[in-house]
């Protein structure tokens, strides 16, 4: 289990410089670019709502999905103080069946890099197949593979302050090159006038993706015209050194 409780309720502190809005006007310009008129969306692993807020803000009618329940609680009353409709479900990739389809799915912040078992990915490939109208559109973004391998990931401290609070989180990551997965270790300390209040430690599976492998995994699911992009460079191709891509099928 991961997003538990007391991750769940300092995740948006530990990501509060994150630029969901850059990254909405992003996926707007490839909605653009595939020339495609988007009104619903199927957000997988929205979390707390960090696009799916946005994205409905902007007029899309969108539907949130996560394993998380604790994620979901905060995505709920982040919709309901701002009077914004969005409908949030609690579910896995694998598991869903809502029988209707989208115009859009998406699943952001490396969401197809927790599928870490072939099963798992190949599974989630086809479902989300099952929820897009025909000629829709999957988005979403994973550790670039190649990149993973020349530039692995490192310790990391996050010290930051939320309100009265000091959030202090650990990183350690440790990567399975045989099984393209990185297991990052988390510990997080919550402090209060210097006074530990709260402590966690969650192992999150991340799978770095190959373009190629990915490739297959999406043409056996049905999916065609895939595309791979680095993160955030619409108009830019992929290589080698983008730790961070982006994928695109129909």
């Amino acid at each position: 289990m991961v997003f538990k409780k007391e991750y769940a309720s300092v995740y948006d502190s530990l990501y509060q410089s994150k630029d969901y809005k850059k990254e909405c006007d992003f996926l707007e310009k490839i909605f653009k670019k595939q020339g495609k008129n988007i009104k619903t969306i199927l957000d997988l692993g929205c979390g707390t709502g960090g696009h799916a807020f946005i994205l409905a803000k902007r007029g899309y009618k969108v539907t949130g999905i996560d394993r998380s329940e604790d994620m979901l609680k905060t995505a709920r009353a982040n919709a309901n103080k701002a009077g914004f409709k969005i409908d949030y479900r609690r579910s896995s990739i694998q598991d869903l069946k809502l029988n209707k389809k989208f115009d859009v799915v998406i699943a952001m912040f490396a969401v197809m890099g927790y599928q870490a078992d072939n099963d798992d990915l190949a599974l989630a490939c086809k479902n989300v197949k099952e929820h897009l109208k025909r000629g829709g559109i999957f988005i979403f973004d994973a550790w670039n593979g190649p990149a993973v391998l020349t530039d692995p990931p490192v310790q990391v401290v996050k010290d930051l302050k939320s309100g009265d609070k000091r959030i202090i989180r650990f990183t350690r990551p440790e990567v399975d090159l045989i099984a393209h997965v990185v297991d990052v270790n988390f510990k997080v300390l919550v402090l209060k006038n210097d006074k530990i209040i709260s402590e966690t430690e969650e192992i999150h599976k991340m799978r770095f993706l190959f373009p190629q492998e990915m490739k297959y995994f999406l043409q056996v699911a049905g999916f065609t015209g895939i595309q791979f992009l680095p993160f955030l460079k619409p108009d830019k191709k992929l290589s080698a050194n983008d730790w961070n891509m982006t994928v695109i099928a129909k």
